[in-house]
């Protein structure tokens, strides 16, 4: 390696050594804070250290892909926190015990404790499927019953609830000055905003179940009110209170979840414990539609998660879901896949040059190609601090694939220039920039650290699937293969102009041609 080289990278070495010994001191990072709705500066706790929670899901059967990007979210902040190298204690819930959750065991047959199990069982299936990584804590609700009890009698003691002659425990809002201050609207507003079952027992209509008496045949506990079960709201603090203490620094959920369900969560959190704020920062990522509406089970138009990414894999998935602002509704569509694919092919394409590249043995010198990387390996050091920018920036993903696509354009460009990849240059500037994708793309988004060869591969099943479905007539394999031989023959012929037919042919069946002194190579559009 010539002595330029050495000293330069070296220099960039010692940029990034210096770049992650200040991610918490010296890089400011800001979310738009749900409560207040305004961006502001992260401050933990704890320095170094950040406390995260985020609701996951009821368990009463499988989950769909509009609850696989509320889970991608969370796994995008978890990740994030950890690369800007804070230490962090991650908290998912499963509501195990439900109105949901009981018609679904009376429907199978089956006890709380297999059915719940059963879907548990296959979320984490999914789950692992999407790529995600591992919470520090994964709780069940019923393994929180005497931690509900117990914040349940606080909230009693405390003069925020009260029980009535069949022993249903009620929080009482107008107990609670602040109620209402996360969704940011009056209370008449809020009542006039939710269908609220009439219920004598409720001294106001929005007062919200804290313990709820069995009915004949239900799961139910023993507590000091009545045998019963929780009500759902009081379930994630009292989890979120034994894993993470009374307060904690990040929660997160679906925009959904904002009311009743986070409201209800600060309310009851606060009034157990006295301690403000339950939560300094409060995300929801937004809705995933389907056909212009709202992804649900209630409304029946729904894509199983299993049957997506059995399809098409984790990182299509997270490709679909995290290249879109979090706060940004999704569109979930043959379109939004389709560019998801071209995104991953556009990165495997270039990683699969990267990776030969840098298994080469012999380098030869070119003053002017040298030049040519020297200036790549310095847009590498600034495309990996302006990615760390735009994740600090309220977790702007899209800005940080956008910078990484500006990248490995002048990857390709600087690969283009005459003797180019025969230098020592070229093969640090391949090092180089499979490290900003796996380090700063991959261990964020989640995309781009695989071997190149397994995914285009599956991504060229993914595009013939695509386009059978749609109704296309797929060329095979075997017919480009045909066709790129007759190819060579009639350019050996002169016949260039039977060449540029089989060319137009090609492309219009969807096959792109690219020609090169090693020879000529296709992909699927």
């Amino acid at each position: 390696m010539c002595f330029y080289y050495q000293k330069l990278t070296s220099t960039i070495q010692t940029k990034q050594d210096k770049s992650d010994m200040a991610t918490l001191t010296e890089r400011p990072i800001y979310f738009t804070n749900s409560k207040g709705h305004k961006k502001e500066r992260f401050s933990p706790q704890v320095p170094g250290e950040v406390k995260f929670y985020s609701c996951g899901p009821t368990v009463y059967g499988p989950i769909h892909v509009g609850n696989l990007r509320a889970a991608l979210t969370a796994d995008l902040i978890f990740r994030f926190f950890k690369k800007m190298g804070f230490k962090v204690t991650y908290v998912r819930n499963y509501t195990d015990i439900d109105d949901r959750i009981i018609g679904q065991m009376i429907q199978e047959k089956l006890t709380l404790e297999a059915i719940t199990q059963k879907y548990i069982t296959s979320v984490e299936q999914d789950y692992a499927l999407a790529l995600m990584e591992e919470p520090t804590h994964k709780t069940k609700v019923t393994d929180h019953l005497p931690e509900i009890v117990t914040m349940i009698e606080q909230i009693l003691q405390h003069q925020h609830g009260y029980v009535t002659d069949e022993g249903e425990v009620f929080f009482s809002i107008d107990s609670f000055k602040s109620y209402g201050s996360l969704s940011n609207k009056p209370l008449d507003e809020l009542q006039a905003g939710q269908r609220v079952e009439v219920n004598p027992k409720k001294r106001n209509p929005l007062d919200f179940s804290l313990w709820k008496p069995a009915k004949p045949g239900e799961p139910s506990w023993s507590s000091p009110w009545a045998k019963g079960r929780p009500g759902w709201h009081i379930e994630c603090s009292a989890m979120a209170c034994k894993w993470l203490g009374a307060q904690m620094d990040v929660h997160h959920g679906g925009v959904d979840l904002i009311f009743p369900h986070h409201e209800n969560e600060i309310a009851q959190s606060e009034a157990a414990t006295g301690a403000q704020p339950y939560a300094k920062v409060w995300l929801h990522n937004a809705f995933l539609n389907l056909s212009g509406e709202k992804m649900s089970k209630s409304l029946g138009n729904i894509v199983s998660a299993r049957d997506f990414l059995a399809h098409y894999g984790g990182e299509v998935a997270r490709m679909v879901m995290l290249s879109v602002h979090y706060r940004s509704s999704l569109d979930f569509n043959g379109e939004a896949v389709d560019h998801a694919v071209t995104a991953l092919a556009r990165i495997y394409e270039a990683k699969e040059k990267a990776e030969k590249l840098r298994e080469k043995k012999i380098s030869l010198p070119d003053p002017m190609a040298e030049q040519v990387w020297g200036g790549f390996l310095m847009e590498c050091e600034r495309t990996r601090s302006a990615i760390r920018d735009h994740y600090c920036n309220d977790l702007n993903t899209a800005g940080a694939l956008s910078e990484f696509f500006t990248l490995t354009r002048e990857w390709n460009r600087c690969l283009a220039h005459p003797n180019a990849e025969n230098t020592s240059g070229a093969i640090l500037a391949a090092n180089e920039w499979i490290k900003v994708l796996e380090e700063e793309i991959g261990s964020v988004i989640g995309v781009g650290r695989a071997r190149s060869e397994t995914v285009l591969k599956k991504l060229e099943e993914i595009k013939v699937l695509r386009a059978e479905n749609e109704g296309q007539k797929v060329m095979t394999e075997a017919e480009v293969s045909l066709l790129l031989e007759e190819r060579k023959q009639v350019r050996l012929e002169k016949n260039f102009k039977r060449s540029d037919e089989i060319r137009d042919l090609l492309l219009a069946a969807g096959i792109e041609i690219k020609d090169s002194p090693q020879g000529t190579t296709w992909k699927r559009r």
